[in-house]
Order: C-alpha cells, then sequence, then structure tokens
C-alpha cells in the first residue's frame, strides 16, 4: 500500500569501510560436494551448487562490523559482496539459461520461491549460539540459515541475474527484500529515490511478490539500498 514508515539509511553504505570486499578472494579451489536446491513450486527450478571450501574457511572468520555504529549496516558488506568464480560457473549458469525469457516478475517470482523453499531455516542461536550473518555463499553451503542470510543471498541473484535493483529492508528482528520493477506490481512496496520497491520476503514461506509478513505491515522499516 505503500503507507510503510522508515528510516532512509541508505547513505550509509559502506563504500569506504575497511572491512568492504570489492571483489571475491582469489583462493587455491577445493569444491565442496555437490548440493542439490529446489524449488517446491516451479520443477524446473532444481540445481546443484557447490563452493571452494578454502572460501567457506575464509569467510568463517569474517568479523562482523557495522558503520557509525548503526546494527541496519552490519548487512551490506555481505549482501555487496562479489559472487565467486565457482558460483559462477556452478549455479549461475545453468540459473540464467532456466530465467532467459521470462518476465522480470516470473523471473523473480521463480528466484524467490526457490530461496523460500530450497533451504532449510534455523536460528543462528540454536545453530551457532551466537549470532552469524553468512556471505552467499555460505548459505548455499551450510544447512541452515535465517532471515538476514536468505536476503542476503536473494538480493544478490537478483541483482546479478535480473538486472534489478534491490534493497534490504529491516524490521525489529526481521530482514527481508524489496525489488525495483520495470513493470507495475501490486503489493506493499516503499517508494525511495523516485522508483518503487516492491517486498519480497525470501523467509516467508510460499509468499508472493508484494506480500509482507502480516506482523509486519506498518512497522517502521530501515531501507538499505545496494550496489
Amino acid at each position: 500500500k505503500g503507507d510503510f514508515v522508515y528510516e532512509d539509511l541508505s547513505q550509509e553504505i559502506l563504500a569506504s569501510h575497511p572491512l568492504i570486499i570489492n571483489s571475491s578472494p582469489v583462493l587455491a579451489e577445493y569444491e565442496t560436494e555437490e548440493r542439490k536446491i529446489e524449488s517446491s513450486r516451479y520443477i524446473n527450478m532444481s540445481f546443484v551448487a557447490n563452493e571452494n571450501k578454502n572460501l567457506i574457511d575464509f569467510y568463517s572468520t569474517y568479523p562482523i562490523s557495522t558503520y557509525s555504529g548503526n546494527q541496519m549496516t552490519q548487512w551490506s558488506i555481505y549482501a555487496n559482496t562479489p559472487v565467486s568464480e565457482t558460483v559462477e560457473k556452478s549455479l549461475y549458469a545453468p540459473m540464467k539459461e532456466r530465467l532467459e525469457g521470462l518476465s522480470p516478475y516470473d523471473a523473480v517470482s521463480y528466484l524467490l520461491n526457490w530461496v523460500q523453499t530450497g533451504f532449510d531455516y534455523e536460528v543462528d542461536q540454536k545453530v551457532w549460539g551466537a549470532e552469524r550473518i553468512f556471505f552467499m555463499e555460505e548459505t548455499l553451503y551450510y544447512p541452515y540459515c535465517d532471515c538476514e542470510d536468505r536476503s542476503i543471498l536473494f538480493t544478490r541473484m537478483v541483482r546479478d541475474l535480473l538486472g534489478l535493483d534491490a534493497l534490504l529492508v529491516g524490521y525489529p528482528g526481521h530482514l527481508a527484500a524489496a525489488v525495483a520493477f520495470p513493470e507495475a506490481v501490486n503489493g506493499d512496496w516503499f517508494l525511495y529515490e523516485d522508483k518503487k520497491y516492491v517486498v519480497c520476503d525470501p523467509t516467508y514461506l510460499g509468499a508472493s511478490i508484494g506480500v509482507s509478513m502480516p506482523q509486519y505491515r506498518g512497522v517502521s522499516a530501515g531501507l538499505i539500498k545496494l550496489d
């Protein structure tokens, strides 16, 4: 409905932050075992992914940090880190073929359901004993992920595979996403820099584009514009 109240955090993107990763680290290749990830709604959205274990080990030591003490900005480094060459080859290449020819709305729908239903959800405290944020490759590798990991993965794929702009949407205790479509799309949305971003929640199981979790409709949200 466009009636959300939010704090504009876009100017706090971490352009000069010392921990920003501008390109995927170049490490010796040590491929992990293949993992099959599939959508429950779209039978042709079934892919096999593998990662560079050396990159997974490197990311596991990466410290969580913020910009100017703003907790919302901690997700920017993860969401803006470029994808690795291993994932480009094993996952992106077949995905691009599968999504070719679809409208932006349909392509985003495919990716959204793939993330919603292809991964098992669990909170960090139960799995790790503390808060932990995943780079895209880590979400593809580890057996469990939560809302922030899914949103980081989803927005990275939307930008890389479809060339669409995306936001991270931070509610109290929850992270979702929003996508700018070239055509009119119904549903919950935010207006940022004269562009309409429609809510896409990778954690709200089975939810279509434009559908927010009921408990967050109308709740103040922080927006992070991604590069």
